[in-house]
């Protein structure tokens, strides 16, 4: 028979909103890591509020909202409510009922600072990586570091000379400029930089991530400046903070440098650097074992998480402006990623 459309539009709805997400849905997964993960954090971002006034968005909410725009490649926190807005699943997955009023995007930059400065992102990554190694994703004792660029929210037109002596240029072409004598008036955190010869120069930053060899699960990461000793730095620091004594630190050649391998065996570390073709400084006998050839085959296991975080976490191009706030932003992919990960491997839940 030829159906009819029913032009009276219901007034009252009956079906939960947690029926919309089909059991199948990862989205259920991811929020069954994320509870867990914001559970332990509670507390400490209770003591952040006051105690008289009007309620304030949980924290939780703005988190899952933070994770949707990295899962789902929205481009903007106005786009993000917009989305949370129409669409059921997203509601739920945020914590907000059929009824709830979704907040204005201007409440996720007021939380910002509150929410995830002062090491309290790097905690929400530190709990997905517990996650993780509660569900046996973290099994492995080698690493695997690397760098990437990640061009700022500031054009080559910003990068002015610092004492103004090309205020009434037009452009900047056929002058030389260097970091130097410049500065971006946009982002001054951000620097003119090329990843090697032959790329091209963009005002940026450099995002490090530290990587489990077998899952690619995420144990550190960190913003710098852009700068020819940031890499190497930064992998120090992420391996004294997560890494085991013993570990295998994996890298490509750009870490065959005597700062990285002598840094790495100060602090108990095993250094693999893939091997220069000419002047390498690791020693023949480490990069002739088998251990070293069995750490070159997990080298390119970074590069999954720069691939993900560039096509759909939005980490090609950050908005925001300061190398805190880009740490943030960076940091908080990394953590989507993780999610991403533990959702889809683990064996076991609950």
């Amino acid at each position: 028979m030829f159906g009819r459309v029913n032009p009276q539009t219901q007034l009252f709805g009956t079906r939960p909103l947690t029926d919309i997400v089909p059991e199948c849905h990862v989205l259920r997964k991811i929020r069954l890591v994320v509870d867990e993960v914001l559970e332990p954090m509670e507390r400490a971002y209770e003591s952040s509020y006051s105690s008289i006034g009007r309620d304030g968005i949980p924290p939780a909410v703005i988190i899952r909202a933070k994770l949707l725009q990295a899962l789902f490649s929205i481009k903007s926190e106005r786009a993000l409510c917009e989305q949370i807005e129409w669409n059921a699943g997203f509601r739920w997955f945020v914590g907000l009922d059929w009824d709830d009023r979704v907040f204005d995007h201007s409440s996720i930059s007021v939380n910002r600072e509150r929410l995830f400065g002062d090491g309290a992102v790097m905690a929400i990554l530190g709990e997905t990586v517990r996650s993780a190694e509660k569900r046996g994703l973290l099994n492995s004792d080698r690493l695997v570091v690397d760098g990437t660029l990640v061009k700022a929210w500031a054009s080559h037109k910003s990068f002015k000379a610092k004492d103004g002596s090309d205020d009434d240029k037009p452009d900047f072409k056929k002058t030389k400029r260097s970091n130097k004598t410049h500065a971006s008036t946009t982002d001054p955190d951000a620097r003119l930089y090329r990843k090697g010869a032959g790329q091209e120069s963009m005002m940026a930053f450099i995002g490090h991530v530290m990587v489990d060899a077998a899952t690619g699960i995420v144990r550190a990461c960190k913003v710098t400046t852009a700068h020819g000793r940031a890499e190497v730095e930064a992998a120090l620091e992420m391996a004294q903070n997560c890494a085991k004594a013993g570990s295998k630190i994996i890298a490509d050649r750009h870490y065959d440098q005597r700062p990285f391998i002598n840094g790495m065996q100060d602090i108990k570390m095993e250094p693999h650097p893939r091997t220069k073709s000419k002047g390498s400084q690791l020693d023949v006998e480490t990069s002739l074992s088998e251990d070293y050839m069995e750490s070159m085959k997990s080298r390119y296991k970074v590069e999954g998480v720069f691939g993900w975080g560039k096509s759909v976490g939005g980490m090609r191009q950050t908005k925001l402006r300061g190398v805190d706030n880009v740490e943030i932003d960076f940091t908080l992919q990394a953590v989507a990623k993780n999610l991403l990960t533990t959702a889809k491997r683990a064996p076991c839940w609950g």
